[in-house]
C-alpha cells in the first residue's frame, strides 16, 4: 500500500498511555492530524488539556487534534465512527496489567479489541468509503519469547519467534499462571488473531497491517502525575523504585536484565512505519540493547548528573586494577537491526535514556532528595 505523509488524519487508540500520548505528541509534530481515542470524557479533557499545554500557541501550526471517546474497545463496532476521514491507524490499546485472577480478563479484550478495528476498517472500506490504508499494532517483547526467566544461555530472537512458552503455562495452570505470563499470552493471542485475519482477507482488504514490538520502555513521561507513586508505565515505575526511590529495594540476585528502548524511539518507529511504503506486512522488534539497573548506575555514577545523594542511595564498587565489569548472565536478547536496516531507525543509547529521565523526573521537583 501507497505510504501515508501529513497532513493525512491518523486515529491513535490508547491515545493516554505512555506510548499512546508520545505517538499523539510525534504525529502533531510531524504535521499529521491527530484523532485520539481514550475510553472516558475524563481522560479525553485530560489529553487535550496536555495538548494544547504542550504546544500552547504552535497547535495552530500543527496537525488538527481531537479527541473521541471509546468506552469499550471488546464491543461490536466501537471503531466504526472513529476511521471516518482516517488513513492511519496506530492501535496501542490494550490492558497493561498483572494483578487479575482469570486469564480471559487479559486475553479477551486485547483480541476484542484488536480485530474489531480491523474488522471495522474492512466492513467500512466497501459500505462508507473509510480510507484507511495502514494499521500500525503496538505488541510488546512479551509476544516474542520469555523475557522474564532467564535461557540456558545468551540466545537472540528476531521477529519470526512467539513466545509460545508463557501460552503453554497458562493453558497448563490457568488462574494459577503468574500475572506476566497472562499479559504475555494476550499479547500473543492478540497479535496472532491479527495476523490470522490479515493474512485470510488480504486480498481484498483496502489497507495492509504492520507491527511495532517494543522492548521494555524508558523514557520522560508524556503526563502530568502528581507524585512518582500515580506513574502509570509499569516500565516508568520500575525505573522510580528500582533507581531513586528511598529506601532502595535490595538488590535482585541475580540482578535484573532488560532488553530497553528510548520511548522517542518507539513513537518514532510507529511514525515510520505509517510512512514507509515497503513497512507493509512486517513485524519490527524496538530494542535497542541489553542493561540492568547496574548498569544505570554506573551511567549515573559516570555521568554530568548532580545528584550527591545518589552515591549514598547506590554505593559504587569501584573496580580493582585487574578487575573487569561483571559480564551479564545468560539473557535474552531481542534483536532491533530490522527497524534500523529498513526504516532508519537510530537506537538513543542507554546514557541517552537515563539523562532524559533525571531531566524530567528533575524537573519535576520528584529527585530533590538525591540533589544534596
Amino acid at each position: 500500500m501507497p505510504a501515508l505523509h501529513p497532513p493525512a488524519k491518523v486515529l491513535v487508540t490508547g491515545a493516554n498511555g505512555f506510548v499512546g500520548c508520545w505517538v499523539v505528541y510525534q504525529l502533531l509534530e510531524a504535521g499529521y492530524a491527530v484523532r485520539a481515542a481514550v475510553r472516558t470524557p475524563d481522560k479525553a479533557r485530560t489529553l487535550a488539556a496536555q495538548v494544547a499545554s504542550k504546544y500552547s500557541c504552535e497547535l495552530s501550526a500543527r496537525g488538527p487534534f481531537e479527541c473521541v471517546v471509546v468506552p469499550d474497545i471488546t464491543k461490536e463496532g466501537a471503531f466504526d465512527e472513529c476511521l471516518l476521514g482516517v488513513e492511519g491507524v496506530v492501535h496501542t490499546a490494550t490492558p497493561v496489567r498483572f494483578d487479575l485472577d482469570d486469564p480471559a480478563e487479559y486475553i479477551e479484550p486485547a483480541v476484542k479489541g484488536t480485530l474489531g478495528i480491523l474488522h471495522s476498517a474492512a466492513k467500512h472500506s466497501y459500505v462508507i468509503c473509510i480510507t484507511v490504508r495502514r494499521i500500525v499494532f503496538t505488541s510488546s517483547i512479551a509476544a516474542v519469547a520469555d523475557a522474564i526467566r532467564p535461557p540456558p544461555a545468551t540466545v537472540v530472537r528476531t521477529e519470526d519467534d512467539w513466545n509460545d512458552f508463557s501460552v503453554e503455562i497458562v493453558e497448563k495452570t490457568g488462574k494459577a499462571a503468574s500475572g506476566v505470563d497472562k499479559y504475555s499470552t494476550s499479547k500473543v493471542r492478540s497479535e496472532k488473531a491479527a495476523w490470522s485475519f490479515y493474512e485470510e482477507n488480504k486480498h481484498t482488504l483496502l489497507y495492509d497491517f504492520s507491527v511495532v514490538a517494543p522492548a521494555w520502555i524508558f523514557g520522560p513521561l508524556p503526563d502530568h502525575p502528581r507524585s512518582p507513586a500515580d506513574i502509570a508505565s509499569t516500565s516508568m515505575m520500575l525505573a522510580w523504585t528500582q533507581m531513586f526511590q528511598v529506601p532502595a529495594p535490595p538488590p535482585s540476585s541475580p540482578p535484573g536484565i532488560y532488553n530497553y528502548v528510548h520511548i522517542f524511539d518507539v513513537a518514532q518507529m510507529h511514525l515510520r512505519v505509517l510512512d514507509t511504503e515497503d513497512a507493509g506486512g512486517k513485524r519490527f522488534l524496538a530494542s535497542a540493547g541489553v542493561s540492568n539497573f547496574q548498569d544505570w548506575c554506573i551511567t549515573l555514577d559516570g555521568g554530568h548528573f548532580r545528584l550527591l545523594g545518589f552515591e549514598a542511595l547506590h554505593p559504587p564498587r569501584a573496580l580493582r586494577p585487574d578487575e573487569e565489569k561483571e559480564a551479564l548472565p545468560a539473557h535474552t536478547v531481542f534483536s532491533g537491526k530490522r527497524a534500523e536496516k529498513e526504516l532508519g531507525i537510530v537506537y538513543k543509547s542507554l546514557a541517552e535514556m537515563v539523562s532524559d529521565i533525571v531531566e524530567d523526573f528533575g524537573g519535576r521537583g520528584w529527585l530533590k532528595h538525591l540533589e544534596n
